[in-house]
């Protein structure tokens, strides 16, 4: 079985673009397409047509403040996978940017390592 030699050595991903664009902006609803595009390894064109995608579809809304776009994510939308409508975006989000897990401790509180 072949294995990665590196982290970055994948020719694909379990998420799509579209899911790390609705992140980004769920972190920071004033980001700028170029640090969108920067954050997810775009270009600016793609971080564009993604972000009108969501706006299209309801995901996301745009709005104006002085030369600074705003956006508001609507959370409490389905995902749009039939096998996945039953959860949400935020759930989506949530997941995206919960901490990683603290490392384990090789053994159990209270317990020493007999030889």
């Amino acid at each position: 079985m072949n294995q990665p030699s590196a982290v970055g050595d994948h020719s694909w991903r379990f998420l799509t673009n579209h899911a790390h664009v609705l992140e980004r902006i769920a972190s920071d609803p004033t980001v700028r397409l170029r640090d969108i595009s920067a954050s997810v390894g775009i270009t600016e064109r793609a971080a564009a047509s993604i972000v009108n995608d969501l706006v299209e579809a309801g995901y996301l809304t745009r709005s104006r403040i002085g030369r600074r776009n705003n956006y508001e994510v609507h959370d409490e939308l389905p995902l749009r996978h039939p096998q996945h409508r039953h959860h949400t975006v935020g759930e989506l989000i949530g997941f995206l940017e919960a901490p990683a897990p603290e490392p384990a401790d090789a053994s159990p509180a209270g317990h020493t390592a007999t030889s």
